[in-house]
């Protein structure tokens, strides 16, 4: 950066060290990186920043590049750049790619996205670090590098140094297919774009003739404009919003972020969730043995026979409550009920009125949709 700065193409470049909190050294680290700036007259600034609750490196990172904006704006600066290099770029390509993800997640850390440049992308870790040697600069190493706690360590010490035996030139190979996915991915997009025009919202008809990769990025778009660039649908919003879509009768799918997917009029938008009054539930009915029972609330009869799980009788049939639990038959592992009613594109509507078989907040079966939990096998309930 001194030497753009010294042939003219930056008028002006300035240092910011950000300490996370997260762990000891971050005062020498701090130190190291001002006295680096100091020997080649570069301004110099420091802060620690809070790191949120949840995904510990995510919130660092969003953290991080909050503090970076602030600091920018505060010396009026155009762009932030940052220390990514291409062997970050050929880890984050395979790290997605693990994670199954498309085009736009498989083309990796962007040269540019905003104000955001990333000078060193196109060099590797190493050409970096014998740079810094040749010219006697020092640097320091984050010793949680070398913990196997986080995803990115673990691939870089266990799994990485196996493809390199297989491939020496893999970070230049990842680097590049990154290169060639942001391509298609930016000429994807733009099909998109244009498809939904300047509008909120876009045909049906038009949507359902374009191939499936556009459709996705259509529903992303629309999402993004309608709640900025923190709503960013999973697959499977997107998958549900697309089935919405191709359903013959208007409808609703919700999204995260509080929005919402509607299609009316021959038209697809995405926008603020419509404030709905939740359909009351029915008072629990309790049940204290096999037997027929009358569910008056929703119109309904059940029998029930057999035996059910610890601690058994009395059992309760309900709609379903805040916490409640399922996992059925078949299913890895339990989830909150609302999420998998959700996974299964239910409609909220009927979520409300459907009858539960719960022991407390573990729902055991729900009748209509013809679904239990392994601990619910030995029980018989039949819908009158």
């Amino acid at each position: 950066m001194s030497i753009l700065r010294s042939e003219g193409e930056l008028s002006w470049v300035g240092a910011l060290h950000v300490d996370h909190g997260l762990r000891e050294g971050g005062a020498a680290e701090a130190a190291c990186a001002r006295e680096t700036c100091e020997r080649f007259g570069i301004p110099f600034a420091a802060v620690r920043v809070t790191v949120g609750k949840g995904n510990l490196q995510a919130e660092a990172r969003r953290a991080r590049y909050a503090a970076l904006r602030a600091e920018a704006t505060r010396v009026a600066a155009t762009l932030i750049a940052t220390g990514h290099t291409r062997t970050d770029q050929a880890e984050t390509v395979l790290m997605r790619l693990l994670r199954g993800s498309g085009a736009r997640g498989l083309g990796g850390i962007p040269p540019r996205r905003g104000e955001i440049i990333r000078p060193l992308l196109d060099r590797s870790r190493t050409e970096v670090e014998a740079w810094l040697s040749q010219i006697g600069v020092a640097w320091r190493e984050d010793p949680t590098n070398s913990v196997p706690r986080y995803t990115r360590n673990r691939l870089r010490l266990e799994v990485w140094p196996a493809l390199l035996r297989l491939n020496p030139a893999l970070e230049r190979a990842l680097a590049r297919a990154a290169d060639l996915l942001r391509d298609d991915e930016r000429a994807l997009d733009a099909l998109a774009r244009a498809l939904i025009g300047g509008g909120e919202a876009v045909s049906l008809q038009e949507l359902a003739a374009a191939p499936a990769a556009v459709r996705r990025r259509v529903v992303r778009r629309l999402a993004a404009r309608a709640g900025g660039e923190g709503a960013r649908p999973e697959a499977a919003h997107v998958e549900a919003v697309l089935a919405l879509a191709a359903g013959a009768a208007p409808g609703a799918a919700e999204l995260p972020g509080g929005l919402e997917a509607r299609t009316v009029a021959g038209r697809l938008a995405i926008g603020p969730r419509a404030a709905r009054p939740r359909l009351p539930g029915i008072p629990p009915q309790r049940i204290a043995g096999p037997g027929a029972y009358r569910v008056d609330g929703l119109g309904l009869s059940v029998e029930i026979a057999g035996t059910p799980p610890p601690p058994g009788w009395p059992l309760d049939l309900r709609t379903r409550r805040p916490g409640d639990r399922f996992r059925p038959t078949g299913a890895p592992g339990g989830k909150k009920l609302k999420a998998w009613l959700i996974d299964r594109k239910i409609p909220r509507e009927r979520r409300d009125r459907l009858l539960l078989l719960a022991a407390g907040q573990v729902v055991l079966a729900i009748p209509e949709l013809g679904v239990h939990a392994p601990a619910a096998a030995g029980l018989s309930i039949r819908l009158g």
